[in-house]
């Protein structure tokens, strides 16, 4: 399959976090035995645990092919920490399925609100078996009242909201099944014993106990007596997803193993140039790439409306059994290292073995396959029904502009939302400038813009005002129009709107001018938007170089208070600003009132990931351009006229070297007089 550009970009963006992030991480976190919830916080905060939220209820209405492929690259880092992420669309499969419009939005409210949901169908004597749960679910007035034991609940422990499967009627068997929406606050839901798992340590899996739970009527998922039918069509619609996982651990081992044969010297040469090991190295990436194309080719079907049962089993056994042998492999290449634990081998091993077993074991889905066969190949064709499809998640379109600020989310705290600007640098990216063997001279032309990295601690400091308080983040810059690649980075990361300042009257500006240039733009758009911004941010080079003028400077122009080299800004409650300074005592403080300016320093902070909603917004959110026309500033106090600051003369100071020179000395005298002059300056 060839993937569509946006696409690419989306899996670029979520490797990138789990080269970054996951892998340099993960081994630390299973060896001290801590749950990663910083780790897992920055991936809900790109929208990784939303993966199957439709747009019309905030998600990034991704296709099933996005899905999918998002999984692998998540798998490809930590099995734990994609288990812990994909289990919220297991779980959301049925509400998807069988749920009204009311319990949509109910289920991913609570779900984005609590960041984790869980699926419990798993009871001690109904795995494979589903027709075996003991869970009860009894009609009681205007209620439902459950009680039963789910166990090996994948996110039990962490999930806010469960979708959980109950008989309500105890003799009808699979017939008796129904589905139900239950949250976690409930009384009498709790947490029963966590599992010691051999391997995806890093996701957490217990017990779930219902004991006398009451939820309302309206909590049944679709039809009474129909749950079974329902959490069918959600493992056929997830097996593929568990296939990617294999998938991805058989990409990592694939990377690591080739890597490491390449590295690894015996009789002379890399063991990578031994047949064998090259058989093996190429049979793995042979089984990576075509179960690839399986898993993708399901959800194509499910993206399409078409049915899928028997590919998405296929899907599943092919992808689980490859990323097992890949593993095997892997370790058998790597020798006695590849079952050390200071390597990652014998971890993608652990983690491999759970693949095969969880949503359906292998052996479960070659009967499935098979019955799909059987059905298939009848003799009476016309008697075949054909599986139903589970619905895609909904299409709807991009926001193309900014979009009006929208109210706090639950758990913002209280109080007028803030109305923030942060003044950016756009610089080339200096990892793709090369240098001009016979000029000598750096080639830029080609090179992106990027935003100053100075400068996205101002960005990331308003990004976490805003997440707390509400209100709209600003972006402005100055530069040629090829800078706008630089704001898009600053809206994907979650600005609302960018603008730059782009003409070439302002030319040749030093900051002197260039604050009078910004000062007046700030004016302009405050005029426009009829309101002033609470604060305005710059970072240590915001606009112009490492003098840190243009943020005092732009302070004494709209004549507004001035907080310089914050490392951090917090919100009172009264609405004033409480900002942090580094000093050599350790930190002092400062209260200030809005509307204010902020010079920000380096932060505990780097700039987030972007989320697959600000991402897509980004890429074709208009970036309003500001002419002369729109940011008047007299002739006089712009571009070289505009500043009296003036280069006199330049020079380079003579450098005087420090020493001596040995000369008309045989060597054995110079030896000597020279360790007679190291004695002295007692260096030896």
């Amino acid at each position: 399959m060839i993937f569509k550009e946006e696409t690419r970009e989306l899996l670029e963006m979520v490797r990138s976090f789990v080269d970054r992030e996951i892998i340099p991480t993960v081994g630390e976190y299973e060896k001290s035995g801590t749950f990663p919830e910083e780790l897992l916080d920055k991936a809900c905060a790109m929208g990784l645990n939303e993966l199957c939220v439709p747009a019309q209820y905030g998600g990034p209405g991704l296709s099933n092919v996005e899905v999918f492929a998002i999984a692998e690259e998540i798998a490809r880092g930590d099995i734990g920490i994609g288990t812990t992420l994909i289990a919220n669309a297991l779980a959301s499969y049925p509400v998807l399925i069988a749920g009204t419009d009311e319990q949509k939005k109910l289920w991913f409210d609570t779900m984005r609100e609590r960041k984790y949901a869980a699926f419990c169908l798993t009871e001690p004597n109904a795995g494979s078996d589903a027709g075996g749960v003991q869970t009860t679910a009894v009609e009681d007035g205007d209620e439902y009242v459950i009680n039963g034991t789910k166990c090996f609940i994948s996110n039990g422990p962490i999930a806010g909201i469960y979708t959980v499967l109950a008989s309500t009627r105890k003799k009808a068997g699979i017939m008796g099944l129904s589905a139900f929406i239950v949250e976690r606050d409930r009384p009498g839901v709790s947490i029963g014993k966590e599992e010691d798992k051999m391997g995806m340590r890093l996701s957490c899996t217990s017990e779930v106990i219902f004991d006398n739970v009451r939820i309302p009527k309206d909590h049944l998922l679709g039809k009474k007596n129909r749950g079974f039918k329902y959490i069918m069509e959600t493992l056929d619609h997830s097996r593929a997803g568990v296939g990617a996982f294999g998938v991805g651990i058989g990409q990592r081992v694939v990377e690591e193993a080739t890597k490491y044969a390449k590295q690894r010297k015996q009789f002379g040469q890399a063991v990578a140039n031994f047949q064998a090991v090259e058989i093996m190295l190429a049979d793995m990436e042979i089984q990576v790439q075509a179960a690839r194309q399986m898993y993708l080719h399901a959800a194509e079907l499910m993206d399409a409306g078409l049915p899928f049962t028997m590919e998405a089993a296929i899907a599943k056994t092919i992808g689980t059994d490859t990323g097992m042998k890949c593993a095997v492999d892997g370790v058998q290449v790597m020798g006695g290292y590849g079952y050390m634990k200071e390597y990652p081998m014998e971890k993608l091993m652990r983690d491999a073995k759970i693949l095969q077993i969880y949503e359906g074991t292998n052996q479960i889905q070659r009967s499935v396959i098979a019955g799909q066969l059987k059905k298939k190949y009848t003799d009476d064709p016309k008697g075949v029904k054909k599986p139903a499809a589970a619905p895609a998640a909904p299409e709807q379109p991009v926001p193309t502009a900014p979009a009006p600020a929208a109210a706090p989310a639950a758990g913002k705290e209280t109080g007028r939302e803030l109305n923030l600007l942060v003044c950016v640098k756009q610089v080339p990216d200096t990892t793709q400038i090369k240098i001009d063997p016979v000029k000598h001279t750096l080639i830029r032309e080609g090179v992106p813009a990027i935003v100053n990295t100075f400068d996205t601690y101002a960005l990331e400091t308003a990004l976490r005002l805003k997440d707390k308080w509400g209100g709209r983040v600003t972006v402005l810059s100055m530069g040629i129009p090829k800078a706008k690649e630089a704001l898009r980075e600053c809206l994907a990361a979650g600005a609302d709107e960018a603008y730059l300042i782009t003409d070439r009257i302002f030319g040749g500006s030093d900051t002197l001018a260039t604050s009078k240039i910004i000062s007046t733009a700030i004016e302009a758009l405050e005029k426009r938007n009829e309101r002033a911004f609470d604060i305005i941010l710059c970072g240590k080079q915001a606009i112009d170089g490492d003098t840190g003028q243009v943020g005092p400077e732009i302070s004494q122009h709209l004549n507004r208070a001035l907080v310089s080299y914050a490392v951090g800004v917090e919100r009172e409650q009264d609405g004033s600003l409480m900002c942090k300074r580094e000093s050599d005592e350790g930190y002092d403080f400062y209260a200030v009132n809005t509307p204010c300016v902020i010079t920000v320093n380096k932060t505990p902070y780097d700039l987030r990931y972007p989320s697959f909603k600000t991402q897509r917004f980004a890429k074709t959110a208009e970036i309003v351009e500001l002419t002369g026309a729109d940011v008047v500033v007299p002739e006089e106090q712009r571009g070289l006229a505009g500043s009296p600051t003036r280069v006199v003369k330049t020079y380079t100071p003579a450098h005087e070297k420090n020493g001596m020179k040995i000369e008309g000395l045989d060597g054995r005298a110079a030896a000597e007089k020279l360790a007679g002059l190291l004695a002295e300056a007692k260096l030896i």
